[in-house]
């Protein structure tokens, strides 16, 4: 486990149903696990996986081939772009 996570400097709290506490402690039971290391790991892996999806692009293959066509023939820069890359904060 994470360093960060077997340091236990910090608490969460939330209330659920008793059915799903149940449902929840029976999964992490069947992975012998305590409920709370179960929470834990699952929510951890879980926002891992949200963090990884946040910061990629999926295309399908029609449209990897139209994002090639358009860096292999780039249209001409407008007004409106040159503009805004010639405000402070953009390199020249």
């Amino acid at each position: 486990m994470l360093a960060t996570i077997d340091s236990k400097d910090a608490r969460i709290e939330f209330k659920t149903s008793k059915e799903l506490k149940s449902l929840l402690q029976g999964a992490a039971n069947s992975l012998g696990m305590d409920l709370s290391s179960f929470l834990i790991s699952t929510a951890t892996q879980r926002a891992k996986d949200i963090m990884l999806e946040d910061k990629m692009l999926t295309l399908s293959k029609q449209g990897w081939e139209k994002f090639e066509k358009e860096l292999a023939n780039p249209k001409p820069a407008t007004k409106e772009l040159k503009e805004l890359m010639g405000m402070k904060g953009f390199d020249a």
